[in-house]
């Protein structure tokens, strides 16, 4: 991948190439952002561009040898490292797959990732032999690139294992450049983060998306102007709503959401138990995809006027919030969801979890509905 194919973050990519072509690359770097953001396609240009034998003064040349391999992901000095599931697997055991994944969309997200690997209901990590594997491969010095690269995509999911790269990372071999490209700063270990240069890689501008979508997808204007702000920075999101796929079964979420609003007991409880089928990984998006959902609905009580993304029948169940709940209250709905997709992540009984989950919300509902009424 070329720079050139990297949707904006024109100051990074005039960062990255200046810093390369002065001689001042940092051997362990971490570019950080939000989802969809662009920061592992921007890694995958920067580790193609250090590598190129005819180095340009705003890209790699993109027909060198080194080009030609690094944008076919089979450069033997490009390595890459990102979350499997399997007690002891490692990311060789997917590189198959991670090629295809990746050469078909570099925006994806996790949770699409372990999808593509039908990871089902297990959760991605990256295990001790995956470390001991990064420890391996770096070990020897470049087979033929000037530099030997290992990109761990997601380190967020490096458990204590993490620790075996401390020494590695903060004393590498020669002409080795270690790029972590991750999403939450506070779920990397402390000891990795410290030791790495932090790159921020911020979310896109509306206009951005706009214009990419609208040059890449072939979309027309004004439905680019409206994919991009139901987006919110994220292009990969963007090109999900473009495709019309969905990631969250959205009927059972407006089911749910309804038998919650409208204090539905038994089929809420029926629904909780079809939740509880559909494995952790799609649990914590479905969580994932509530917060959007509220954080569209507060949108509509505070910009009334501003698109929402949501469908009709979801809208109706915002303007129902909307109606029913104060500002405030909104800050603990979205606090408890988040605690939701940390027990999920931790293997809590989904039956149990999504049940006490919407007896809070509906709890919170009641609540906050008596306290307008006798505000008003």
């Amino acid at each position: 991948m070329q720079f050139k194919d990297v949707i904006g973050h024109q100051s990074l990519k005039h960062h990255l190439i200046q810093s390369t072509l002065n001689g001042r690359i940092s051997h362990a770097q971490l570019f950080l952002g939000p989802l969809g953001n662009g920061a592992l396609a921007l890694a995958l240009a920067y580790a193609q561009f250090v590598n190129c034998t005819n180095q340009q003064t705003d890209d790699s040349c993109g027909i060198c040898a080194a080009c030609i391999k690094a944008h076919k992901m089979i450069h033997p000095d490009i390595h890459y490292a990102y979350p499997t599931v399997g007690p002891k697997a490692k990311s060789t055991d997917f590189a198959a797959e991670w090629r295809k994944a990746i050469l078909e969309n570099p925006y994806l997200n996790s949770f699409e990732w372990l999808q593509f690997i039908e990871a089902e209901n297990r959760q991605g990590n990256m295990t001790a032999e995956e470390c001991e594997e990064i420890i391996r491969k770096l070990a020897f010095k470049p087979f033929e690139g000037k530099y030997k690269v290992i990109i761990i995509w997601l380190p967020e999911y490096l458990a204590k294992e993490g620790n075996r790269l401390l020494k590695l990372i903060e004393e590498p071999p020669a002409n080795t450049l270690f790029i972590l490209v991750a999403n939450q700063a506070e779920k990397i270990l402390t000891t990795i983060r410290s030791r790495t240069q932090l790159l921020n890689v911020a979310r896109y501008p509306d206009k951005i998306i706009e214009q990419a979508i609208i040059e890449k997808q072939g979309v027309a204007t004004k439905q680019a102007a409206q994919v991009a702000v139901l987006a919110e920075g994220n292009y990969n999101r963007a090109l999900k709503i473009v495709q019309g796929k969905q990631q969250v079964d959205v009927v059972l979420f407006v089911k749910w959401m309804h038998s919650i609003v409208e204090r539905l007991i038994p089929p809420n409880v029926l629904i909780n138990e079809e939740i509880a089928t559909i494995g952790r990984e799609s649990q914590k998006n479905f969580l994932k995809y509530t917060l959007h959902f509220l954080r569209q609905s507060l949108n509509k009580r505070l910009l009334p006027n501003k698109p929402t993304g949501l469908s009709q029948e979801e809208e109706q169940l915002a303007m129902q919030f909307v109606d029913c709940m104060g500002v405030e209250t909104f800050g603990k709905i979205a606090a408890l969801l988040e605690q939701a997709i940390y027990h999920v992540e931790r293997n809590a009984n989904p039956k149990i979890l999504f049940l006490n989950l919407s007896i809070q919300l509906i709890d919170y509902l009641a609540i906050e509905k008596q306290t307008l009424q006798k505000k008003a």
